[in-house]
């Protein structure tokens, strides 16, 4: 089909709460599989929709008895079935999931369960020891391990077929409060935004309009607390009817991919970037770098008239991802355009798109065959975006208005306040929408670059240049001194440190060659160690200066 314009898709049942959802399918289709995952990296575990219904159900039913109702309910640990069977159950049962990363210190986790006035925490064994000394200033908190869930099943079963379940009794509220999630925190402190179930159903309703995946699963990867890894990575498949393969770890992912099989990933730019480099690397080990560039270049060549050869030209490749990859959604960061041409000659269209955890949290997505490179694609059906404080280049603000906008921020009027204009949500980041609806994104307005000459640069475009040089592993540009700063983590994996530094020197001079005065790095400063980093892998800004 070729890139234009074509009817969005709609033959999906809309949403109005998280619960229809999953009867939905536990209805129409009860034995089709809804989720896969590995046990001990051994055995392959598959669970329909029906046994997952029931479970939740089972799984609510126990917490009710316990009288847990109308509480907030902090949910901490790796990703996995049971993390998602107590996040349903949590919801469903007419309570709030207060989501927390796994990654964080005992200290952070004790500043956000105060935060959020959880007073129950439902932790997996790995995360107890941290939530333990995280919870020691709350006072009195009822502590439920993950590891103890079948257990806890076995007794909603059994109070659930007697009768006395008020699980079935609970009645959907779509506008209630039902989920915490905390900001990742990468310009300084999370904040905890309300998301209600027309918030998260609601955006569900909107993005399955633009995007459509393959007959193939999805896997599973992105961490479940963030918006992005439940909301798009679990929750829009689940409604697709598409089976979910949980990927056990990142450690494991290469492993488990093969046995995924997926059709489509959701992922951030880091996991795309890394793909790349990895196929590269691989292909000069074997000698076969000329040959790889030279099949790309026929590949383009045979979908211009219309042939398309990339399964049979690129098998070897592809097998590595499972075989069936066809489309990857991207999001959560800034994508380089020319990974997105790379891979479409290798036969994988990567369809950026664009969210925030405030708007549940997709606000557009290009389309199977509607896509626009160096776009974050269409805004979604449902979803107003006007482009406010527009600059001489047409560049402004991008404020959002949609059934699917935060409720706000727990406890905190004055950060909801300011993150409204007129009704109109302020996502802080900067771009501009063209003629055909296709939104793309310049920079965030915080991070600018504002020089002493009034000319104002986006680090994000820096970068994004920079990060073309193959030496170049991570980097983040700054203001420092009245001059542009291009802090930089090497690539050194084939080449010592001394090599890979002078080889990043020489290509920012070249680079310097090409761009306009004001724009040009005038100090570079090389990086030992990574940059810290938020549970979906985006640089922590704020502490550049502080790990050096």
């Amino acid at each position: 089909m070729k890139n234009r314009d074509y009817p969005l898709y709609h033959y999906l049942p809309k949403l109005e709460h998280i619960r229809q959802m999953i009867e939905q399918k536990a209805v129409s289709v009860p034995d089709e599989i809804a989720f896969r995952y590995m046990v001990r990296h051994r055995t392959l575990v598959e669970k329909s929709y029906r046994e997952f219904y029931q479970e939740v159900r089972w799984l609510g039913a126990y917490l009710l008895k316990r009288g847990v109702h109308g509480r907030k309910i902090a949910l901490m640990g790796e990703n996995s079935y049971q993390w998602l069977l107590s996040y349903f159950a949590i919801v469903t049962s007419g309570n709030v999931a207060v989501l927390l990363a796994r990654e964080q210190t005992a200290a952070e986790a004790g500043v956000l369960l105060a935060q959020s006035e959880a007073d129950v925490i439902v932790t997996s064994a790995a995360c107890r020891p941290i939530v333990e000394a995280g919870k020691k200033k709350l006072g009195r908190v009822r502590l439920m391990c993950l590891e103890d869930i079948e257990d806890w099943m076995e007794k909603g079963r059994r109070f659930y077929e007697r009768g006395r379940s008020k699980y079935d009794r609970i009645v959907p509220d779509p506008d209630r409060l039902a989920t915490i999630f905390f900001t990742s925190g990468t310009s300084g402190t999370s904040k905890a935004v309300m998301l209600s179930e027309r918030n998260m159903t609601s955006d569900i309703n909107f993005a399955v309009q633009n995007f459509c995946p393959t007959e193939g699963g999805v896997m599973a990867v992105l961490p479940f607390h963030h918006a992005f890894g439940l909301v798009t990575g679990v929750m829009m498949p689940f409604h697709y009817q598409r089976p979910i393969f949980i990927n056990s770890s990142l450690a494991d992912f290469m492993k488990e991919i093969p046995i995924a099989r997926p059709g489509t990933l959701f992922l951030v730019p880091l996991f795309v970037e890394t793909f790349s480099k990895t196929i590269w690397r691989t292909a000069r080990k074997q000698g076969q770098e000329k040959t790889l560039r030279r099949g790309m270049a026929l590949s383009n060549a045979l979908l211009k008239v219309g042939i398309d050869q990339r399964q049979k030209i690129f098998q070897s490749v592809l097998s590595k991802f499972g075989g069936n990859l066809q489309y990857i959604i991207c999001g959560g960061a800034a994508l380089d355009p020319r990974y997105v041409k790379e891979f479409r000659a290798l036969g994988v269209e990567i369809l950026n798109g664009y969210g925030i955890t405030e708007c549940s949290p997709v606000l557009s997505v290009n389309r199977n065959h509607y896509h626009r490179d160096g776009s974050v694609g269409q805004v979604l059906p449902g979803v107003s975006v006007r482009i406010a404080n527009v600059d001489e280049q047409g560049i402004g603000e991008i404020q959002v208005r949609g059934d699917n906008v935060m409720m706000g921020y727990y406890r905190d009027e004055a950060s909801t306040e300011e993150a409204f204009e007129d009704g109109w949500y302020r996502t802080g980041d900067l771009g501009y929408l063209d003629r055909d609806g296709f939104l793309f994104i310049t920079g965030r307005a915080k991070n600018l670059i504002i020089l002493a000459n009034g000319e104002n640069v986006s680090p994000e475009e820096l970068e994004q240049m920079i990060l073309r040089i193959p030496e170049v592993a991570e980097v983040v540009a700054y203001e420092e001194d009245k001059a542009i700063t291009a802090e930089i983590f090497p690539d050194s994996t084939e080449i010592s440190e001394e090599e890979a530094r002078a080889a990043i020197e020489a290509g920012i001079k070249q680079l310097n060659s090409e761009l306009p005065n004001f724009k040009k790095i005038h100090k570079i400063r090389f990086r030992t160690s990574e940059f810290e980093k938020t549970a979906t892998r985006k640089i922590k800004r704020y502490q550049v200066h502080q790990n050096p």
